[in-house]
């Protein structure tokens, strides 16, 4: 049965950043209008059934509650998102049931989690967060065809997506080597050293504090952690490997690191790697995966990060809806002016 699963993280665009930046918020009216408008298309592409992730706010169930298509919509009521661990419980429960393509609402940290639950899934970004540099704005009537193209297999997916870089980390204890809390981690965009020990609101906005950064993504319309890294060398998401920053008394750079706030940074050194590199970031200090402090490390614990290409394999859209087109039975005779 073709199916698409979408998946909508509710407190995506609403963090901190909105009172020390110029960040707007993503309200629900807007995702909720999104999530209809995303399985309208995948509807119009011939899956046989949508699979909703509810949340705490009910917005896929709002949003389609008046819908007349002809594929079945369900809602998993069983999961409720309200934190990043549903995110990765949603993504699951889409690999369990089949979904040959998802569609994800928010930003690079819904992103991420949802990567945790399901690292190559079929993947249609649609940015709805705060830092969009993973996900892309795109119109999600499209967003949708292109997933259910891609789920009815009549766009291959090995000919419409590349597996992203992942900047994979292991944490472990820096006398002993032991694998701290099972503490294989992961990124899609950028990994931060942070000082303090405290995840707070968990968005980093204060440069500050900031010691090192390695970034997958380094490109230069991107706004986040990853433009600091942009301003000194470019990384694009197509090409191999990553960057690796250290703050520092140096060459200051200038770059918007949150919707509307640009800063001065000092970089110490910076280093290209190739992919499977190994960056050792040691504690102690907090861990921020896309922007958002997450885990900390102790003193003398270390961090040890690679980039490789095995992350969710993200649709390009474009090609996937040149599979899409309605066959022409007659060509037409297109004239040209003279």
């Amino acid at each position: 049965m073709a199916t698409v699963g979408i998946i909508a993280n509710p407190a995506a665009g609403k963090d901190i950043r909105r009172l020390v930046s110029s960040a707007s918020p993503t309200s629900d009216m807007a995702k909720m209008g999104i999530i209809r408008r995303a399985v309208i298309g995948a509807a119009e592409s011939g899956v046989e059934r949508i699979l909703l992730a509810n949340d705490r706010h009910a917005l896929g169930a709002r949003a389609v509650a008046d819908l007349q298509i002809d594929a079945e919509l369900v809602v998993l009521d069983d999961i409720v998102i309200d934190t990043g661990h549903d995110s990765r419980v949603a993504a699951e429960r889409c690999w369990k049931e089949g979904a040959g393509a998802v569609v994800v609402l928010g930003g690079d940290g819904t992103h991420r989690d949802v990567a945790k639950g399901w690292l190559d899934l079929p993947l249609v970004a649609v940015s709805t967060g705060t830092n969009n540099v993973f996900p892309r704005l795109v119109e999600a009537t499209i967003a949708g065809r292109a997933a259910g193209l891609v789920a009815t297999g009549a766009a291959p997916i090995d000919q419409v997506s590349m597996p992203a870089k992942v900047a994979h980390v292991r944490i472990q204890d820096g006398a002993t080597g032991a694998i701290v809390d099972d503490g294989d981690d992961l990124a899609l965009v950028d990994v931060a050293l942070v000082e303090g020990r405290f995840a707070g609101s968990r968005a980093v906005w204060d440069p500050a504090r900031l010691r090192d950064i390695v970034a997958c993504i380094a490109e230069p319309d991107a706004v986040g952690l990853s433009s600091i890294v942009a301003a000194v060398h470019l990384v694009g998401r197509d090409e191999p490997g990553g960057m690796h920053v250290r703050i520092g008394n140096g060459r200051t750079v200038r770059a918007p690191i949150a919707p509307g706030l640009f800063v001065n940074i000092g970089i110490a050194s910076a280093v290209l790697l190739a992919d499977g590199d190994e960056i050792e970031l040691i504690g102690p200090g907090m861990l921020a995966f896309d922007g958002e402090r997450d885990r900390a490390l102790s003193e003398g614990q270390r961090a040890t990060v690679s980039i490789r290409r095995d992350g969710p394999r993200v649709i390009n859209i474009a090609a996937a809806m040149r599979w899409g087109r309605n066959p022409v039975w007659q060509p037409f005779n297109v004239l040209k002016d003279e």
